[in-house]
């Protein structure tokens, strides 16, 4: 019976939000923006290597050589020098920086694709 209880206490407590008062917040509502992060439903920007894109679905991979599929959709943006572009201006593993949401099934979605210059140092030959 206690083991019950502490289920029940855990989600309550999980329920509550910090800094709101209970019953202020709509349930579904989503945290405002912050000073740093304009739009509150982005999840994150990846970085990583143009792999393709179609459709439906944007490739990249990240580092580790991991591959991380994510859909396209009519909203999502391509940007190169600033300006906008298709998806079939990007080449095979250029750099890009990839800002990301979730949707309601929490399916990763591009939102904006920017051609990025190549952050890694040159390496210089050894002596």
């Amino acid at each position: 019976m206690g083991s019950v209880a502490s289920v029940v206490v855990a989600l309550m407590l999980f329920q509550q939000v910090p800094g709101v008062p209970r019953g202020q917040r709509q349930r579904g509502q989503q945290p405002s923006a912050t000073a740093q992060n304009k739009n509150p439903d982005l999840v994150a920007t990846l970085y990583g290597l143009f792999k393709s894109a179609d459709k439906k679905y944007l490739m990249i991979e990240v580092e580790g050589a991991q591959s991380m599929r994510m859909y396209v959709t009519g909203k999502t943006k391509f940007i190169r020098g600033g300006k906008p572009a298709k998806a079939a201006d990007f080449k095979v593993d250029e750099n890009v920086a990839v800002d990301t949401e979730r949707d309601v099934l929490l399916n990763l979605i591009a939102v904006r694709v920017e051609a990025v210059p190549d952050k890694t140092p040159e390496r210089r030959p050894e002596n």
